[in-house]
């Protein structure tokens, strides 16, 4: 065995070019090992392995989700890695999956979608978020982007959503065709004319509440919703009355009832379609 093993290394050294052969083939089979991705993906024609994008998909409305799916199964580039109408499973989903795009509805079942826009951002600002509200308008569009999303569609956009997720992919932002008119419009009117002035002192979490209060969710039913406790519920009561000049509870539902109306009226004006 040693005597076969001494001829072999006797002939590797008289044939330099051999030697220098094989070895150029041990070191590109060992590169080739070391570059082979390790994630799903399916085959190209040049045989290398494609890493698809991961989605998760949250919102409240079971065919706007079937919706948004179907689109991402006819995608070549990405991926549905979860989907769920419930804020606390949307959470646990995004820490498991560690999606690359997130679709969020503005209002899933357990929480404010602004919220949970914020909650993502906190936990992997690397993550695009995508808001797709079902019915747009300047105000939350306003709101989405300050919570750190990157595009905001409305349901009317469906056939944009691919490509607003190859621009947010790249980092930049993108906004459907239904809403930009919505927001140039209001660009346009100024802070001067803004129809809701004093609700802009409300936070994101006052606002959401404040919602909610405008279409009569009792104080038990907001604890039980937004799951706080209703002292928590009282407390943002207290300071969204101190912001608005309000006295009462009574009050505020009739302020919270005017706002959501208005804010109806006005999507109408700027969208006749909608109605």
């Amino acid at each position: 065995m040693q005597q076969r093993k001494t001829r072999r290394n006797a002939a590797r050294a008289l044939n330099p070019r051999r030697n220098s052969r094989e070895q150029q083939w041990s070191d590109k089979h060992r590169a080739y090992r070391s570059k082979k991705p390790l994630t799903e993906g399916s085959d190209d024609m040049s045989g290398n392995r494609r890493t698809k994008t991961k989605v998760l998909v949250v919102h409240r409305i079971g065919f706007v989700r079937s919706g948004v799916l179907s689109l991402i199964a006819k995608s070549v580039r990405f991926v549905v890695c979860g989907e769920t109408d419930e804020a606390p499973l949307a959470r646990e989903l995004f820490l498991r999956h560690e999606p690359d795009l997130v679709v969020v509805g503005l209002r899933p079942c357990g929480a404010d979608g602004i919220q949970l826009i914020k909650d993502f951002r906190s936990l992997n600002p690397a993550a695009a978020i995508l808001a797709l509200a079902e019915h747009a308008d300047a105000f939350s569009a306003q709101r989405v982007f300050r919570a750190g999303a990157r595009a905001y569609l409305g349901t009317d956009d469906a056939p944009e959503l691919l490509r607003a997720f190859d621009e947010i992919s790249t980092g930049h932002p993108f906004v459907g065709a239904s809403v930009l008119p919505l927001i140039l419009s209001n660009f346009a009117a100024g802070p001067k004319n803004s129809r809701n002035p004093e609700i802009n002192s409300l936070s994101d979490r006052e606002l959401e509440i404040f919602s909610f209060i405008g279409r009569g969710v009792s104080v038990s039913q907001l604890a039980t919703e937004l799951h706080v406790s209703v002292k928590t519920i009282e407390t943002h009561q207290m300071r969204m009355k101190e912001k608005l000049a309000l006295h009462t509870a009574a009050e505020l539902r009739q302020k919270a009832r005017e706002w959501l109306a208005k804010s109806a009226v006005n999507r109408i004006r700027e969208d006749p379609e909608a109605a």
